[in-house]
């Protein structure tokens, strides 16, 4: 399936606050603390960011890469807005991201994918990894101290 005609993929370092903050809110993902500064920061510290610009240059997909730059990358925050899904965009946004990532040497490369995505990754040469949990901090842990247990 190739991109609509009227959409275009490329990486960028620009900010648009309104398209970033819609699309967090379609993958579920927005933060109620999140200023604008936070958002741009994504943006910019990211080790590369892609956005899927459609008509009006309006942000309609986004996916980014963590990485060193040197030996391992996650992909991360990928997602297009609900109305334009299934039209090739997450693809292409998967695709400029490994792009990236093999140009530069990068092939340890993962991502923790919802279940409802695996196939969607799988697509790209994606496997579970065996063997290995993925974990995520939680805050510290809340113990009581055993002098006061009576």
């Amino acid at each position: 399936m190739s991109l609509p005609e009227e959409v275009r993929v490329e990486t960028v370092n620009e900010c648009p606050i309104d398209d970033i903050r819609s699309l967090f809110y379609a993958g579920d993902w927005w933060e109620e603390e999140w200023d604008d500064a936070i958002l741009c920061g994504i943006v910019r510290n990211s080790y590369a960011f892609v956005a899927a610009i459609g008509p009006d240059d309006r942000w309609i997909g986004m996916g980014r890469i963590i990485s060193d730059g040197i030996s391992d990358a996650y992909l991360q925050d990928i997602v297009v807005l609900p109305e334009w899904r299934n039209q090739g965009i997450g693809t292409a946004i998967v695709k400029k991201l490994m792009t990236i990532c093999m140009h530069a040497g990068i092939s340890w490369i993962g991502v923790i994918a919802a279940p409802e995505t695996e196939y969607f990754y799988r697509r790209f040469g994606f496997a579970k990894m065996n063997g290995y949990t993925p974990m995520r901090y939680e805050g510290p842990v809340q113990r009581q101290d055993e002098h006061t247990l009576s």
